[in-house]
């Protein structure tokens, strides 16, 4: 596919709405910003003169860059890093309220407490164990039906797929009342143990989200490997650890890594199923985030439970994007 080249209006326009965007944020920051937080508007502000600038320069080239996708790029910047940042100064501040998004104050805060709260980690490992038995339970029929979908020309498949991402996406909180109820009616062994209730529930996350991302990672198979050591006799586990494993055996563990992040991120349905005795991450997070005492130690919990994201996108880029935004024939 041809890339589309933007027209010069096209990116005049981007430019003016940079400087403009720049400018007022300049003179917000010189007349009305004090302290720290003048030199972070101003940078910010510089960033956008410097983008206008740039606009201007690359208007009447012939190569395809877009000055609205780097003004979008910027805007998605900012407004992530500035709750990042506030987030940062109330986890280090000394437990007052921060009157700057730069953190003034180092001395740990709620980092320094973390470690003693029993109940933040009794919540993260049943998030965690809960997640990753979940997902592992899903993997297995979300390997078949992927397979299913890339490998066939079952007619159906595109609006299984379709389905899948549906299901994915559906707010948890619609299915909640109505999947935690039937796990809590099951009684047995779920009745005791908050492990098995939370991962069987979460299976409405796992089993959709593992679909998609196992379906886009099957689709860069090299199938036509597989079909010539099958003619040669090669059997369904030589072909799956010779050719298979090494081929795609990273994308289906970074999919599964992606599918379990995702699960414990779940706060409706692990609501619907837990108690003031053992309930997950996100769940404590929600309650003691109404106590204001809390707020330092619920903002470093917070970030450590964000920090193995960053890691992952930081890691292997290029493997995420191609599993949440590919396709297949």
């Amino acid at each position: 596919m041809t890339p589309t080249i933007p027209s010069v209006r096209s990116r005049l326009v981007a430019a003016l709405v940079a400087f403009v965007l720049g400018f007022g944020l300049a003179n917000l920051a010189i007349f009305t910003i004090t302290g720290p937080d003048r030199v972070l508007v101003l940078a910010v502000a510089g960033v956008l003169v410097l983008t206008s600038a740039w606009g201007v320069l690359v208007a009447d080239s012939p190569r395809p860059v877009s000055v609205w996708a780097v003004i979008g790029a910027e805007a998605f910047a900012i407004f992530t890093l500035v709750p990042m940042l506030w987030a940062v100064a109330l986890a280090t501040g000394d437990g007052t309220t921060p009157t700057s998004l730069w953190p003034q104050a180092w001395s740990g805060g709620g980092f320094a407490d973390l470690a003693d709260d029993g109940a933040l980690r009794s919540a993260a490992g049943l998030s965690v164990s809960a997640a990753l038995l979940a997902t592992g339970v899903a993997a297995l029929p979300a390997l078949g039906l992927a397979a299913l979908l890339v490998r066939t020309r079952w007619r159906p498949r595109h609006a299984v797929r379709t389905f899948a991402i549906a299901a994915a996406l559906l707010p948890a909180v619609a299915l909640a009342v109505g999947g935690g109820d039937l796990v809590l009616r099951l009684g047995g062994p779920f009745e005791d143990s908050a492990l098995l209730r939370v991962a069987l529930v979460q299976l409405a996350i796992a089993v959709p989200l593992t679909t998609w991302v196992f379906t886009a990672a099957l689709a860069s198979a090299p199938w036509n490997v597989v079909d010539a050591a099958r003619v040669v006799g090669a059997g369904a586990v030589r072909v799956l650890v010779r050719v298979l494993l090494p081929t795609v055996g990273p994308a289906l563990l970074v999919g599964l890594s992606l599918a379990a992040v995702v699960t414990a991120q779940d706060l409706a349905l692990a609501t619907s199923v837990t108690g003031p005795q053992a309930t997950t991450l996100p769940v404590l997070l929600l309650d003691r985030a109404r106590d204001p005492s809390s707020t330092a130690l619920v903002a470093a919990a917070g970030i450590c439970w964000a920090a193995p994201v960053a890691v992952l996108a930081l890691v292997v880029p290029r493997t995420i994007t191609r599993l949440l935004g590919g396709s297949y024939r």
